[in-house]
C-alpha cells in the first residue's frame, strides 16, 4: 500500500491518457466525458467509515459482553483513532480535490471558449446538470445557438467510480447497503 494513500478504501479517479484522446475533438470535452472533473465522491466514501467502526465496535460487544466503559474505551481506542485519522484526511482531501476540480473547470472554459472568468463562475454559479451539460450550456451560450447534450456525440466512455481496491472488498456489501439506504442516485447506476 502506498504510504500516502493508506487511508483510501476506493481507487482514485484517474485522467484519460493522451495517446487515447481524439485528435480533431476538443482534448478539454473528451476530458469531461471521460470523468476527470466530476463530483468527488470522496465526502459520500466518508461514510463508510462510520459503518466500519460501528461493525467492530458491535464485533467486540459480540465477543465480550462484559466490556463497559473505559474497558471498552480501551479496547477500541486503536481502532476509534485510526477511523477518525481516515475521516480527517478523507474530508480534507474532499474539500481540496473539490475546490481544485471547480477552479480547473472554470479555467477550462475560459480558455475553451475564450470568455471572461467572471462570466463562466456566474454562470457554474447558477448551473444546475453535469459538468458536460455545463459544457455545452456555456457552448450555446458563446455561439449563439443551441446544442442538446444528449444529442452531441459522446467521445470518450466515462470512467468507472467507486472500484474497492482489492484489500478492501470485503467491504462491498456494506458500501452498496449504504448506497441504498442513503438513495445516492449517481452510484445506484453502476450497480
Amino acid at each position: 500500500m502506498r504510504e500516502f494513500t493508506w487511508w483510501r478504501r476506493f481507487h482514485g479517479a484517474m485522467k484519460v491518457p493522451k495517446k487515447y484522446l481524439y485528435k480533431g475533438a476538443s482534448e478539454f470535452l473528451q476530458r469531461i466525458e471521460f470523468g476527470e472533473f466530476e463530483f468527488d465522491h470522496l465526502g459520500r466514501e466518508y461514510y463508510l467509515e462510520d459503518l466500519i467502526y460501528e461493525e467492530k465496535l458491535a464485533k467486540v460487544l459480540e465477543e465480550s459482553p462484559w466490556l463497559q466503559g473505559e474497558t471498552l474505551a480501551e479496547k477500541m481506542e486503536y481502532d476509534r483513532k485510526l477511523s477518525n485519522k481516515r475521516k480527517a484526511l478523507i474530508m480534507k482531501n474532499h474539500l481540496e480535490k473539490e475546490q481544485k476540480l471547480l477552479w480547473a473547470i472554470a479555467d477550462g472554459m475560459t480558455k475553451e471558449f475564450d470568455m471572461p472568468r467572471e462570466d463562466v463562475d456566474d454562470i457554474m454559479e447558477t448551473f444546475d446538470g453535469t459538468t458536460r451539460e455545463l459544457y455545452y450550456h456555456i457552448k450555446s451560450i458563446k455561439l449563439g445557438k443551441h446544442f442538446d447534450p444528449d444529442k452531441q456525440q459522446r467521445f470518450v466512455r466515462e470512467q468507472p467510480r467507486h472500484i474497492l481496491k482489492p484489500k478492501e472488498r470485503k467491504h462491498a456489501q456494506k458500501w452498496i447497503a449504504l448506497v441504498k439506504e442513503r438513495n445516492w442516485q449517481s452510484f445506484l447506476n453502476w450497480e
